[in-house]
């Protein structure tokens, strides 16, 4: 089952890397869900994504300090969370942590501003649940925790979109 995620989200990755300004929200035939895992942010409160699903659209911020693109993709999340975080959409940021440290992983976060909690995954594990293949990766689900959106760049979020995100 794992190898079936990795494909089809590669073939996600793939298919929407061109259309990083609007989220296309996906029907499939076979719905993808998002990968349930739990741990601590920067910190140290609880990240729990599993207590997400049903209730909140989520959106995943893959990434690394030592990534140029990570950083300036970062004003454009810090935007999308102030509009929509408040309004029941959760947003969290994952270090790699590939070639990477929680020290530095830390520093990155607060030199850039992240203002969404973030997560350092030390071991990799979460990264490979999601068939990573590069950062920044950027999923989003919506409300029922299905995958709508995976891709390279933060895509554009309007109003209609969220409402169909958020829908039940």
């Amino acid at each position: 089952m794992h190898i079936l995620r990795y494909v089809f989200l590669t073939l996600v990755a793939t298919a929407f890397l061109a259309a990083a300004h609007s989220v296309p929200l996906m029907a499939n035939e076979q719905e993808v869900s998002l990968i349930p895992f739990k741990g601590y942010d920067l910190d140290g409160k609880p990240i729990d994504v599993a207590q997400n699903i049903g209730n909140k659209a989520v959106m995943l911020i893959f990434w690394a300090s030592w990534c140029p693109s990570c950083r300036t993709e970062v004003p454009k999340l810090n935007e999308l969370a102030s509009k929509y975080a408040g309004r029941g959409m959760e947003f969290i940021g994952v270090n790699v942590g590939y070639n990477d440290t929680y020290k530095r992983a830390k520093a990155f976060a607060e030199k850039t501003g992240m203002t969404y909690p973030n997560l350092f995954d030390s071991t990799g594990t979460i990264g490979e649940q999601y068939g990573l293949q590069g950062v920044p990766t950027v999923v989003i689900a919506d409300k029922k925790g299905f995958i709508r959106y995976y891709g390279h760049a933060t895509p554009e979020i309007t109003e209609e979109t969220f409402k169909q995100l958020m829908a039940n």
